[in-house]
């Protein structure tokens, strides 16, 4: 469950509350297989600028920029990653492209994100 007002976000996952100071989130999820929070951010609610992950106790473990031509839509899962974002094609008419939308899946290892597909 998260609590969000303000410049602070909550949550409580097995009766144990964390809050973090954080403002301009747009979307937020529990990844309960891995132990994870993830928040979308950014001053644009249409355009958040980072995806930041957190472990269930608090700690910030990742903070990502948008992949380069894309912009962050939403939180999701995807079957080769928990962990995963569905990201737009910013320049859609001058990209070479073949799909307007694509998953990128969180690399726990690396921190990264790895495109994995088309997201339909």
């Amino acid at each position: 469950m998260f609590f969000t007002n303000e410049s602070k976000t909550s949550w409580k996952i097995n009766d144990i509350e964390i809050s973090i100071n954080m403002d301009q989130i747009v979307n937020a999820k529990h990844y309960e297989n891995s132990g994870l929070v993830a928040y979308l951010a950014g001053e644009d609610a249409n355009n958040p600028e980072r995806l930041v992950i957190y472990s269930v106790e608090g700690k910030e473990l990742f903070n990502i920029g948008k992949p380069n031509g894309y912009q962050f839509i939403y939180l999701t899962s995807h079957p080769k990653a928990e962990v995963a974002v569905v990201c737009g094609v910013v320049d859609i008419e001058n990209s070479n492209e073949p799909w307007s939308d694509f998953y990128f899946g969180l690399s726990q290892e690396t921190g990264k994100l790895e495109k994995l597909g088309v997201a339909r």
